[in-house]
């Protein structure tokens, strides 16, 4: 089984905080409706401050959540940690690597893993609508990585 998310940057220096999720349903690897979360998918904060995943680019920041898909205690708690502050480096596969090229700022978008639809890391878009959110920029791209697209959080 792959890894989808992992950490290239030391660990120390990032702050992991667990919080509440807005529909705690996502955390049931066997669910059908919501699409079932894995770790590496970048949720926000919502206005009761839980998070929940977007839709289309995201226009405030988002968050990687840390944890292997399926876990009991963050099915039995309803939280989940996610990376919250602090720079880091990371190679993912919640990504659509078209277009993107060496350098490129990320932003958090819909994209499409084997068939479902996770909210992950895409390229800057060509036209910005304007208020898009860069979460970060590409230092590797996914030919030169084994798949994964690696990207430094810098914010």
């Amino acid at each position: 089984m792959a890894v989808n998310f992992k950490l290239v940057s030391e660990f120390q220096t990032i702050n992991r905080r667990p919080f509440e999720l807005a529909d705690p349903a996502v955390l049931d690897p066997t669910s059908v409706s919501p699409v079932p979360l894995v770790e590496g998918e970048f949720l926000q904060l919502d206005t009761a401050y839980k998070m929940a995943r977007g839709a289309g680019d995201a226009l405030v920041p988002s968050y990687a959540f840390f944890a292997e898909q399926g876990r009991y205690e963050t099915q039995a708690i309803q939280k989940g940690p996610f990376l919250y502050m602090g720079e880091y480096e990371a190679d993912t596969l919640i990504m659509d690597a078209t277009g993107v090229t060496l350098g490129m700022m990320l932003i958090v978008a819909d994209v499409t893993i084997a068939t479902l639809a996770r909210r992950g890391l895409a390229r800057w878009p060509a036209v910005p609508v304007g208020g898009e959110y860069a979460i970060g920029h590409v230092t590797r791209l996914p030919a030169n990585n084994g798949g994964y697209l690696r990207f430094i959080r810098n914010r």
